[in-house]
């Protein structure tokens, strides 16, 4: 970064304090140091655009603004300093250019108050294999001590979620987003539990809420648009998972990123989609891509791939189609096989 260049950012999140006290100390702390410390030059100039006196939070449903290197570096070290007198929640920030994340910081309550001792600590043992009844002992024993901990909601959702008791995690999850409607962890977290139990519908209107309260520089916000296509593709709404899969497929991913290995299957359902709709250029077009991002070894996916490829290919007048159903019949594919029984 340039010293004097301006980027955009981007602030969300919330901060739970549980009580008068500690809310006032970060209220009084926050106005003291905006004034004296830092002059002013932070990026929230009064306490009343982030503490909410209603529920003694410190809240940021989402700004968007323009920030140099200080200003920026003044109001995370601010923001930082009033996490530390709350009990639950988190904030997140991004300093971006073209595109391009320049800086992400998360930040969360630390300390030694005991609902962050234990949902921190309930947290690494839902990482650790074989831990997770633990974890769950934990992150209860966090939301006993703190009743409005989303995070501890949403962990603990997905620990059940990992241990198939799919009726408790929708439970945890709901009040996760009941707690704080930004948390798009928890939205998306709903939405698979809604996909495993096919309730599709409702599946896609949790991960229209992971899309809504996420960011595009996140992997979770695709993440989120992806699976809200597979949801709308097994709905037959082939429009609209076009949609979210033409999105999915036309971004750029950097390396690392997690979406990167949904490609293949992402553009194999964007084919099936456009197929459907009955644009069979676009649908070849993304069977092609599909091919071209498979993994060497994925034989039965590349299977699929090729008895798709070859029905497109037949519907749009083109001999080779069976050409494509012959190779998936090699791979080993049934249905291919009694699609070139029939041509005889």
């Amino acid at each position: 970064m340039l010293a004097g260049n301006s980027y955009k950012v981007i602030f969300q999140g919330k901060l739970e304090f549980g009580n008068e006290r500690s809310f006032q100390k970060a209220l009084q702390f926050f106005e003291q140091k905006a004034e004296v410390l830092y002059k002013k030059e932070v990026l929230f100039k009064t306490s009343e655009q982030l503490f909410n006196l209603e529920d003694k939070t410190l809240t940021i449903p989402r700004f968007i603004g323009t920030s140099g290197e200080k200003m920026w570096k003044n109001t995370i070290s601010l923001l930082e300093y009033c996490a530390q007198f709350s009990l639950a929640g988190s904030l997140n920030a991004w300093m971006a250019d073209s595109g391009q994340v320049l800086q992400h910081v998360h930040i969360e309550p630390k300390g030694e108050k005991s609902s962050v001792m234990l949902y921190q600590e309930g947290r690494k043992m839902a990482e650790q294999h074989g831990r997770e009844l633990e974890a769950i002992q934990l992150l209860t024993e966090a939301i006993e001590k703190c009743d409005r901990h989303s995070q501890a909601y949403e962990k603990r959702g997905y620990v059940n979620f990992h241990l198939k008791n799919y009726d408790d995690a929708m439970y945890d999850f709901r009040k996760s987003t009941a707690i704080d409607a930004m948390n798009a962890s928890a939205h998306f977290g709903l939405a698979k539990t809604l996909t495993v139990k096919a309730q599709f519908e409702a599946a896609c209107a949790s991960f229209d809420q992971a899309v809504r309260q996420s960011i595009a520089l996140q992997p979770l916000h695709w993440a989120s648009r992806r699976s809200k296509g597979v949801c709308h593709l097994a709905l037959n709404q082939f429009e609209e998972a076009a949609f979210e899969f033409k999105l999915f497929t036309a971004r750029k991913f950097p390396e690392g990123d997690p979406n990167l290995r949904h490609l293949t299957m992402t553009w194999f359902n964007y084919g099936k989609a456009l197929f459907a709709l009955g644009r069979l250029d676009g649908a070849l077009e993304a069977f092609d891509k599909s091919l071209d991002f498979r993994a060497d070894d994925d034989g039965n996916q590349a299977a699929e791939i090729f008895v798709h490829r070859g029905m497109a290919r037949k519907a749009a007048g083109n001999a080779d189609y069976i050409l494509d159903l012959k190779k998936a019949a090699e791979m080993g594919s049934v249905r291919a096989s009694e699609l070139l029984a029939n041509q005889a």
